[in-house]
């Protein structure tokens, strides 16, 4: 018995069917496009990154801890001899001595005195032979100086910036003074360390010398309402410069 034939007709492809063979590469219009995309992409990333200010080193600053002009921090000199201080005490039983006489000095001569000795002063170093309290000098220089410094001990400046709105910061000693301070009758003064941009503008402050948390909160919104002339460097431009600055707040002005 023969089975039946079933019909033949087109064949129909499964939903799921996967094609075999490499996918059409796009048109070309479309691959330019997209390497131009991301070109675009790549050159505005390197022009906005730096300006996001990460890894942004800080601007260098001149320190100006002079007051008159210069060529800069001068050597700093041998250290003078370091000074100890008085040892403290032992508690412990005495044991004891067999005293042993005095014997006196020799009288100076009539006509002349015993130079004073000088006064102990801070600083210096163990067999210093100078006269500068900071170590790290040698041989002659300045009690002031730097190690390596070069200049004359001037700030390395041409030009020191100006205060140009004193009254605007009086009147804000005034406004700004702490309520609490006032009422208590205290006065306070404050020294902060404030940076100045090339546009004379006060960037920031810090507290180098501090009266009370009241008081010196006070003194950096003070500082930063001040307002410079640029600081002009050697080379005759504009540059950063760090300063200190006294801020004193007075229950009489």
């Amino acid at each position: 018995m023969t089975r039946p034939t079933e019909p033949k007709g087109e064949e129909v492809p499964l939903p799921h069917a996967v094609r075999k063979g490499p996918p059409a590469a796009p048109p070309f219009e479309r691959s330019l496009g997209m390497s131009a995309g991301a070109h675009i992409l790549f050159f505005a990333a390197l022009w906005v990154l730096p300006h996001l200010g990460w890894n942004t080193p800080p601007p260098f600053e001149i320190e100006i801890t002079s007051t008159y002009l210069g060529t800069g921090p001068a050597k700093l000199g041998a250290p003078k001899a370091f000074v100890p201080g008085v040892p403290a005490r032992i508690n412990v039983a005495a044991v004891p001595v067999p005293e042993k006489p005095v014997e006196k000095a020799p009288e100076p001569p009539k006509d002349w005195t015993l130079p004073e000795p000088p006064a102990a002063t801070p600083g210096g170093e163990v067999g210093g032979t100078g006269t500068a309290a900071k170590t790290g000098g040698s041989g002659e220089g300045s009690d002031d100086g730097v190690p390596g410094g070069t200049g004359d001990g001037g700030a390395p400046l041409k030009e020191f910036p100006r205060l140009l709105n004193l009254a605007e910061v009086m009147a804000a000693m005034k406004r700004l003074y702490p309520e609490s301070e006032r009422q208590a009758g205290r006065e306070g003064s404050v020294v902060i360390v404030i940076h100045l941009g090339i546009d004379g503008r006060v960037s920031s402050s810090d507290i180098q010398r501090a009266a009370s948390p009241a008081f010196d909160a006070a003194a950096q919104k003070v500082g930063a309402l001040m307002r410079f002339s640029p600081a002009i460097g050697l080379s005759g431009k504009p540059v950063h410069v760090r300063m200190p600055q006294e801020v004193r707040f007075r229950l009489t002005d």
